[in-house]
């Protein structure tokens, strides 16, 4: 809800929920990120399996763009790296 997916299931624009959200006071921190391929956008998987790691650093990448306050995910350690790179 936050950045949709496209028809083809590549990842799209951001919607207003954040700033929505914002505006209402309150903070957004969208849930369960996950590092394979069978859960990221088609166009940020990588050519392995389901199960292999994608481009999951250009899904946050998208989602702190579009001002979220935080995350939730099943590898955090990968979230606060995705994080930390982009505020550098």
């Amino acid at each position: 809800m936050v950045v949709a997916r496209n028809a083809d299931q590549t990842l799209g624009a951001p919607t207003p929920l954040v700033a929505n959200a914002h505006a209402a006071g309150l903070l957004v921190h969208p849930y369960t990120f996950r590092n394979e391929n069978q859960f990221l956008p088609a166009d940020l998987r990588s050519a392995g399996a389901p199960s292999d790691y994608g481009d999951v650093f250009a899904e946050y990448a998208a989602f702190f763009a579009a001002g979220v306050d935080g995350v939730f995910a099943d590898n955090p350690d990968t979230a606060v790296a995705a994080r930390d790179a982009l505020e550098s």
